[in-house]
């Protein structure tokens, strides 16, 4: 590194940018100014001028070589700079003010560079502010009191609008350079995005067909179970243990149904609660063994529900349709069932169960377990139920948790 070019220990290529250039600008800016400090042919006030000024490029240029940042040296230069030219504008009305106007333009243009937009805002409306001033108070008394240059004072004059003028290209072509720069590492962070997101994309895939075929086998090998299930069944002679293997084969059926959707789903955790249940029902009525037909009409509000939401919610829906086709219905019925869903408060959804029959009391010495099944499956959905019997037929309102919501 050399002096021009001071190393600076910094990964973020725009500070890099910015030091290099609040550099430059400081030493370009401090030898310009020395060289107009010399010139005879200025006031003693405006010696002073050039000579602060001169001061304040060196202490720039010991800050940044010491602290390696930009921000405070952009701050002191732009409010600075701003004062002093402010200053000089409306009060050296002996001097032509065309340098003095470039150097506002220069302070704006490196302050919006090194500081952003809330600075250069900030500091554009200060230097208006002058502008105006000089304008409409100052111009005339300027133009009347305006000294004759002599031969070394149109060549320092120059030498100053052309200096400035360089100054304000360099900054524009900084801010150029370090556009492109950003825009060159853009298109190579996208690139190398692009391919993240190829190799993400063909690793999903992967592994959405290995668990599709995990839920395909898993449902082949349950429906392997249910068709050992119905042989040995058709072995039995007692009716009580044909039901009992009915209602078993039945809960498998459930299961084997949730492995068959989400192998057909796009989204392999969730289902879609409709037509599910929907299929579902209508395996229930081709394996209950009733010589009667029962509707069931499903109404859900939710779209799609996860696995540990559907499987106790489908082993339910199993229970309450499969005790209302053997409790409530008798052959030449008009049999309907009816299923609601709707979403609840935060993450609770409604069911409402429903049928036209009338129940049959059941023995005292009968089994209970498909009524304790609906109260463990409620409580593993951190639900609550209430059963409602009367003339109309039986209903059952649940207030159950979508347990993904949390998940």
């Amino acid at each position: 590194m050399s002096f021009w070019t001071p190393n600076i220990k910094s990964d973020d290529y725009l500070e890099q940018g910015r030091f290099l250039l609040a550099w430059r600008l400081s030493i370009i800016t401090g030898v310009l100014v020395a060289l107009l400090t010399i010139n005879f042919r200025f006031s003693t006030l405006h010696l002073i001028t050039y000579f602060i000024c001169f001061l304040l490029t060196v202490f720039c240029v010991i800050i940044l070589h010491y602290t390696k940042k930009s921000k405070f040296v952009f701050i002191f230069s732009s409010v600075a700079g701003t004062i002093i030219v402010s200053i000089n504008l409306i009060t050296l009305n002996e001097l032509y003010q065309a340098a003095n106007i470039i150097w506002k333009v220069y302070i704006i243009t490196i302050t919006f560079f090194g500081l952003g937009k809330k600075w250069g805002i900030g500091i554009l409306l200060l230097n208006l502010g002058s502008l105006i001033y000089y304008s409409l108070i100052q111009v005339n008394v300027n133009l009347q009191s305006i000294e004759p240059l002599n031969e070394f004072g149109k060549i320092s004059l120059a030498i100053e609008l052309t200096v400035v003028t360089l100054l304000i290209a360099y900054v524009i072509y900084q801010f150029t350079t370090i556009n492109s720069l950003s825009y060159n590492k853009l298109l190579v962070a996208n690139t190398v995005l692009l391919e993240r997101n190829n190799t993400i994309e063909s690793q999903n895939e992967e592994k959405t067909t290995l668990v599709k075929e995990i839920h395909h086998r898993v449902k082949n090998n349950l429906q392997i179970i249910i068709s050992l299930l119905r042989l040995q069944k058709n072995e039995l002679k007692s009716e009580e243990a044909k039901k009992q293997f009915s209602q078993a084969i039945n809960r498998i059926m459930v299961m084997s149904l949730i492995h068959r959707k989400l192998y057909q789903e796009e989204e392999l955790a969730k289902v879609k609660i409709a037509s599910y249940l929907k299929e579902l029902s209508d395996d229930i009525k081709s394996l209950s063994d009733v010589g009667f037909k029962t509707k069931i009409s499903i109404v859900s509000n939710i779209d799609k529900v996860g696995l540990k939401t559907i499987v106790p919610l489908g082993l339910l829906i199993n229970e309450l349709v499969s005790n209302s086709i053997k409790h409530a219905f008798e052959n030449g019925e008009k049999n309907m069932i009816f299923i609601e869903i709707t979403p609840s408060s935060e993450d609770y959804f409604n069911l409402t169960y429903s049928d036209s029959g009338s129940w049959k009391e059941p023995k005292k010495d009968s089994s209970s377990f498909g009524l304790e099944l609906i109260k463990i499956l409620s409580e593993q959905l951190d639900g609550e139920f209430e059963r409602i019997s009367d003339s109309k037929g039986t209903k059952y309102e649940f207030l159950l948790k979508n347990i993904e919501m949390n998940s």
